[in-house]
């Protein structure tokens, strides 16, 4: 009389093909969507950009020093020649040093003031060249160690930017500084404050 009948639900595979694609394709979008907003703006790249200036190379002859103006501060840029070379590594003697670490623009900690330390390559050395009293300047490739002399404390720096008579004074804040385009030009970290 009553025949059963086994009615056979099968659900369409096609339905949950789609449906699993669509979820896996928005949660890989919002991934993306996630990453990228970590990603800094142009602004932010723009402004870290400015604070690292480049400078060419060919700009400066060996022996050239003088201070330039990047970013609204005043830039020691000094390219040595063999002879600035020779008479630097005569000065690199810690024992005649008044103080033993130099200052680096932006980096809590100090480094020891060895040439190798200060300067890129022993061939360019960038220092700032301000001081915190606003009567305080410096005159190029003077004083007794034929770098630097400060007039007010009568400051005499060498060419590593070692202050080593004199009052008044540190070693000079020294920039951190690469070669980029393949030694074409040096970026120069101006970012933070000495």
């Amino acid at each position: 009389m009553w025949s059963t009948h086994i009615v056979s639900m099968r659900r369409p595979n096609t339905l949950y093909r789609v449906t699993t694609a669509a979820v896996v394709f928005s949660l890989i979008l919002g991934i993306v969507f996630i990453a990228r907003t970590g990603l800094p703006s142009a602004d932010v790249i723009a402004r870290q950009e400015a604070s690292r200036p480049i400078i060419k190379v060919s700009d400066f002859n060996p022996g050239d020093v003088e201070i330039i103006s990047l970013n609204n501060r005043r830039v020691i840029v000094w390219r040595r020649n063999e002879t600035d070379r020779t008479l630097a590594a005569s000065q690199n003697a810690p024992e005649g040093w008044r103080h033993q670490n130099s200052r680096v623009l932006g980096q809590a900690q100090t480094v020891f003031a060895d040439d190798t330390n200060v300067t890129l390559e022993g061939e360019w050395f960038f220092a700032l060249a301000e001081f915190s009293n606003p009567y305080q300047h410096l005159i190029l490739r003077s004083g007794d160690f034929e770098g630097f002399f400060e007039g007010l404390y009568a400051g005499h720096f060498d060419l590593a930017g070692r202050i080593r008579i004199g009052g008044g004074s540190t070693n000079l804040t020294v920039i951190k500084a690469e070669y980029v385009d393949d030694g074409q030009g040096i970026q120069l970290y101006l970012d933070g404050k000495p």
